[in-house]
This record gives C-alpha cells, structure tokens and sequence, in this order.
C-alpha cells in the first residue's frame, strides 16, 4: 500500500492529510476491489469444482482402459486336487480345463560327502583340486598345513559365485567334508577330483561319495511326459506355475477367474458413479439454504451430464441387443428412487453370465469398438490436453492470473490519485495558512486603531 504520510500534521489548517487522503483513497478503490474479489473467487470456486470433476473423469478413464485390455477377463485360478503332491498357479491366458499330472521324479540337488573322518587338528599339505560345476572346471589352490576347515573355505572362495556350497560336519566319529550344489537338475552336477599333492589331500578327495544324485523333475501331463531342471515347472502349460512337492498323482483345474472379472467391471461401476456423484455436487442448488453450488445451472456441465447418459443408454442398449440385459449380466440403471443416472450390478448374475459364456462377456467389453471403448472414447473429449473441462480451467486459471495484474494496475493508478489527494491538501494547507497569517496581521492592526 501506498505511504501518504507528510512526518507532521497540516501546518496551517490542523488537519489529519494523511488520515484523510488514505480514506478517500480506500473509497475510492473499494468498489473495483470487490469486483475484482467477486470475479477471482467466483474463478476459483469453479476451478476447485472442475477439478473434482475431471478427477473423477481421470478415475474412469483407468477404468476403461483396464476393461478395454485385451486380456482383461484373462485372469484365471486353479484348483489342486492333491496339494501334498503339487501346488499350482495359473496366470492370464492359461487355457482352461482340468489337467491330470503325475509327479514321476522331483528335481535334485548334487551333494557329496567324504565318508572318512578326519580330526580338527589334522593338516593337509599343499595340493591342488578341481571342482567341475555343470561342466565348468574351477582350480582350487590348498595352501601347505590347511586344515578341513580351510580346504572347505577354499572351495567356498573359488565355486560359491556358482552356486556350491561346502560345508564342515561334526559328529561322533570326527569331522566331515560335505560340498553340495544349490541348484538342482542333471546339468548342475558337481564332481570334486584330486589334481596334485599329499596323499593326504588325496585320500580326502576319494572318499567322497555322492548322497544325492543331480536330477531332473520328470511329470506327466495328460499322458505326456516333460523334463524340468527345476521343481518349479512354468513352461508346460502356458501361463501355468507347477510347484512339486512330492512323487505322486494329482488334478489341477484351471478356470475363468469370476472374481476378477468382475472387480473390473464393478471398478468401472464405482468410477462412473463417482463422476454422476462429482457432477450433481457442483451443480445442486440448496433451497433449504437457499445457497447454489459452484458450477449451479452451468450450461457446460448440464451438456455433460446428458452427453454421458445418452451414451451409456446407447450402450446398454447394445448388451441388450447381444442378449447381455439386466437380467442376464446384471448391469443396469439404478431405478426409483435412487434413479440419479448411476450403475448398479448385480455380482450373482454377473457371476453366473461369467461361469457360463466368459468369451460372451470379453466380446461385448474388450477391444476396439467394444463397450469400454465407445465410452473410453466420449470421456477423452472432457479430460486430457484438448479436453472441454481442461480448456475450460485453463481459461479460468488465466483468468485469475489477470486478476492480479488488474490488482497492481489499480495499485499505481490509487497511488496516482493519493498523490493528486495529497497535492490537493498540502495546496490548501498552504493557503489556509496564508489566511491565518492576514487574519493576524489584520486582527493586531484594529487592535492598535482600538487603543488610539
């Protein structure tokens, strides 16, 4: 704010100049505040009400898009008849059915272990071993006077990065040299062979003896048998995870996942609900309070409004048609009294219609020129770069950031004025002066004809 201030009262008048120019520019500039008040927080008001709205917008279009996918009603569960025997996953795509699988051979890991005691006190002298590893050939040095607990550790430094482990077994009769791969399948084999040294060295090497073999997992699929280096099979079946558990005979049952497919259609439903709910808050109109709300009777948002419901009674008009009604899919207008233009569905119907026709469901939702795309499509109009609610809030943002370059223009142009005001009253503080002063001189001057 301007300062109008002189450091001292009127010299000549006694008046207050700087209390008096500050009011009259206050009047002066209270009407063209308040209109530029009236219009930014109407601005604002209507920026905060379609922000609610295109959010709830943004909510749907995610929606739409996951129920345009092409793989949106892919999702699949499974059932295992003998979980002792394997558990099962089945993931989007897995073709449905019941497979029956017999678990012939689990995969293994190799594990050798010396059956020759040693002492802890005993050493070894210097040598050299091979450790072979899935066909990979790795030196192992033994430094002179090492014991079984360093030639393990020396195992341990050349072949850990390869997934052998060795390890140092303590029992009654003394300690043992176990060295074990933690991958399984014939591929991961492991062998440990004498190079050069002691016999010492030597005789530790040849009494190991293979505990667990390196195997393969081997099942049968419907008669036909699959090979795996692992107990974890994923390449059977498309889109189907076997977990082996143990030799023996089970059914796993693939089917369309219900629940899934319908979260998303249910996802929708709640999305576009939200937005009916988004549009009827910014424009209801409180009689009892005789109050209206930010965007009351707005042309732009009434368009909208009828806009999606004609599409969506076009499009439900459509299901209709491929005989997917109310009563079949169980997605339908809300009735009275709560027919405010939202959704409903009914999850047994849906669930039912799923069971039955899953390829039915998918057709009508998925893929260009399905349900969700047709109403994907009139959303984009609303929201994104181009759309009528972002061009309308970037207009209203512009709109505020020229209230405030209207607010300093008034600022300098109330300034001028309160200079010119104050120009005024020194000018007439001066010439009141100049009165007082003549009035004086003219007051002493009768004084003096009095006393003559």
């Amino acid at each position: 704010m301007a300062d109008y201030s002189l450091g001292y009262g009127g010299v000549g008048s006694g008046l207050d100049i700087t209390g008096m120019v500050e009011k009259l520019v206050a009047a002066d500039r209270k009407p063209a505040d308040a209109r530029l008040n009236r219009i930014e927080s109407s601005a604002k008001f209507k920026v905060s009400a379609l922000g609610t709205v295109s959010s709830a917008f943004g909510t749907l279009e995610t929606a739409l898009k996951a129920l345009k996918a092409a793989d949106a009603f892919d999702s699949r569960t499974s059932k295992v008849g003998t979980d002792t025997v394997l558990g099962a996953t089945a993931g989007k795509g897995t073709p449905s059915g019941e497979y029956t699988i017999e678990v012939l051979d689990l995969a293994t890991a190799n594990k050798w272990t010396a059956n020759q005691p040693v002492t802890a006190e005993q050493t070894f002298g210097a040598g050299k071993l091979t450790l072979t590893v899935g066909g990979e050939t790795l030196d192992i040095d033994i430094p002179e006077g090492a014991r079984l607990v360093d030639v393990r550790s020396a195992i341990n430094d050349a072949a850990r990065s390869k997934g052998v482990q060795a390890s140092v077994i303590t029992s009654n009769e003394g300690l043992f040299l176990s060295v074990a791969s933690d991958k399984p399948g014939a591929a991961n084999g492991i062998s440990l062979a004498f190079s050069e040294g002691g016999a010492d060295l030597q005789n530790l090497v040849n009494s190991m003896v293979e505990r667990v073999p390196a195997t393969d997992a081997r099942i049968s699929i419907d008669g036909l048998t699959v090979t795996a280096s692992s107990n974890k099979i994923t390449d059977a079946v498309p889109g189907l995870t076997l977990d082996l558990k143990a030799k023996g005979t089970s059914t796993v049952t693939v089917s369309s996942d219900v629940a899934a497919s319908r979260k998303l259609v249910q996802d929708f439903v709640t999305a576009y609900n939200a937005v009916i709910t988004a549009i009827n808050s910014s424009t209801k109109y409180d009689a009892g309070t005789d109050t209206p709300s930010a965007l009351t009777g707005d042309a732009q948002m009434r368009g909208i409004a009828g806009q999606l419901r004609g599409v969506l009674g076009d499009l439900l008009g459509n299901l209709a048609g491929q005989g997917l009604d109310a009563k079949t899919l169980g997605l339908q207008t809300k009735g009275y009294p709560s027919s405010d233009g939202s959704l409903a569905l009914d999850n047994a119907k849906f669930d039912a219609l799923m069971t039955a026709n899953p390829e039915k469901v998918r057709a009508a939702f998925t893929g260009d020129g399905g349900f969700a795309d047709k109403l994907q499509a009139t959303v984009a109009t609303y929201i994104g770069k181009e759309g009528s609610l972002t061009r309308r809030t970037d207009g209203l943002n512009a709109q505020i950031k020229d209230i405030g370059n209207q607010r300093k223009a008034l600022d300098a142009r109330m300034e001028s004025v309160g200079n010119r005001y104050k120009a005024q009253f020194v000018a007439l503080d001066n010439m009141m002066a100049r009165m007082n002063s003549t009035s004086s001189y003219l007051s002493q001057q009768l004084a003096a004809l009095a006393s003559q």
